[in-house]
């Protein structure tokens, strides 16, 4: 195939391979990271807007730093 890509069937089902032989990551994998980045990014925006509200509370404009 002209992507260099490789499909094996194994018992637990169709594996898709990478044309160095990696495994491509299945579909409940890729939903996991995406949820564990997407939690990564909120706690990130969380802390900041926590530390933003300190900053005003101190009387600093966090805008202007």
């Amino acid at each position: 195939p002209i992507l260099g890509i490789r499909f094996e069937m194994f018992e637990e089902g169709l594996e898709v391979f990478y044309p160095d032989g990696e495994r491509f990551k299945d579909p409940e994998t890729l939903f996991e990271e995406r949820n564990q980045a997407q939690q990564e990014r909120d706690q990130a925006q969380q802390e900041r807007d926590r530390a933003f509200a300190r900053l005003r509370e101190l009387g600093i404009d966090p805008t202007q730093l």
